[in-house]
């Protein structure tokens, strides 16, 4: 196991993480020097254990809030302040040249976003006051409450979409991912939260089967050439559904797999499914049902390293025992928090919140099972492999 560090122990300073791989680590580090906000891209090298400077930037409006996205080359900024106008920046990680700035004004009030490559950028607005009417009649035409925007870097132009399965979604269920040099675009589509599929299942007699939680992928060039086309629907593949009846939610993916966890509400079943990104192939990774004679216990699911573990109440303690791609059963005291992941199936890493109406203080704690030895920390924790990073 190795701890990383990357909080700024001199200065006051707003950390937030951008990149985190098996040899390096790509963050940004917000801060105040000599009355002015300065904006920092680093690169920390895990191997020779140094930081870089990539990039450095004056922020002249402290109301602007940044969004980054890394990608092989480059990392995308964009900047905006909730209004109807953002700043979209590409920086070379090598050298910290920038490779593209533009300044995109739209309609409606900025919601989200979501980078898909280094070129493409897809941004949510919503209504805002100076548009409300506008919203009104567009909301009347489409149904959506939102719009959708696709931005081409290169081109310097935007894109409506009009897709619902995308106009209807969030950043949330847009997930890109790379499959032998091409790049893939998972969109998910679930009902609700999970208790209101739920209580549609309840109430199955007055709803029908017909309220679905599906899961679609496309190649992202497909989905690029058809938004800029003008077409209504993109060319989407449908690889899982449920009906009212179950559930089927993304939980993480590795190199090889998909995973999702489904549930079947009649029975109570539940399972971790694998899609083998390759093949198609759908498989049962793991069984997270209890039995009959099973105590109560929650799962939870690495959702990077394809790890599952099932979660045990006992008085004062909670019980971890792997399920999926690990063999840890061990237990940890309660007031540590809630269970986040477990390292090497021997270092469990624990969260506890403490807030009020005002603030809010995290704390995270690394507890060896085999010494009964435990580390607090005061900040926010990223766990990949076997590297823990503080910032």
């Amino acid at each position: 196991m190795k701890v990383v560090d990357l909080r700024n122990l001199f200065t006051s300073s707003n950390v937030s993480l951008i990149e985190f791989e098996s040899d390096r680590i790509y963050y940004a580090e917000e801060k105040s020097e000599e009355g002015h906000n300065s904006l920092f891209l680093l690169e920390y090298n895990l191997e020779t254990r140094r930081e870089r400077i990539v990039a450095n930037y004056f922020l002249t409006d402290p109301a602007y809030v940044q969004h980054f996205f890394s990608f092989p080359e480059d990392i995308i900024v964009v900047m905006e302040c909730g209004e109807s106008a953002v700043w979209i920046l590409r920086v070379d990680k090598k050298t910290g040249a920038e490779k593209s700035m533009a300044r995109l004004n739209f309609i409606g009030a900025f919601a989200e976003c979501r980078a898909l490559d280094e070129s493409h950028v897809i941004l949510y607005t919503c209504q805002n006051e100076r548009h409300r009417e506008l919203f009104r009649e567009y909301k009347k035409l489409t149904g959506f409450s939102r719009v959708a925007y696709l931005y081409d870097l290169d081109e310097g132009r935007y894109y409506y979409i009009r897709d619902p399965r995308i106009c209807n979604g969030n950043v949330g269920g847009l997930i890109p991912y790379d499959l032998d040099g091409e790049r893939q675009l998972l969109v998910l589509q679930p009902h609700g939260s999970e208790d209101e599929k739920l209580k549609c299942f309840q109430n199955m007699r007055w709803l029908g089967d017909n309220i679905n939680d599906n899961v679609w992928v496309c190649p992202l060039l497909d989905l690029i050439v058809s938004v800029k086309a003008g077409e209504e629907r993109v060319p989407l593949e449908l690889i899982l559904s449920a009906g009212t009846s179950g559930l089927v939610r993304y939980v993480g993916m590795d190199d090889r797999s998909l995973y999702f966890r489904a549930r079947y509400f009649p029975t109570g079943d539940q399972r971790l499914c694998a899609y083998d990104k390759h093949s198609g192939r759908r498989s049962v990774a793991a069984t997270l049902s209890l039995g009959q004679e099973e105590e109560d216990a929650m799962f939870s699911i690495d959702p990077q390293g394809g790890h599952a573990y099932r979660i045990t109440q006992e008085e004062n303690f909670c019980r971890v025992t792997g399920v999926m791609n690990s063999k840890v059963d061990a237990r940890f005291p309660s007031d540590l928090g809630k269970f986040v992941t477990c390292v090497e199936d021997r270092f469990l890493i624990t969260r506890y919140i403490l807030s009020d109406e005002k603030d809010s203080f995290e704390f995270n704690f690394i507890y060896d099972v085999q010494t009964g030895r435990q580390k607090s920390y005061e900040c926010r924790c990223a766990v990949k492999g076997g590297t823990i990073v503080l910032y």
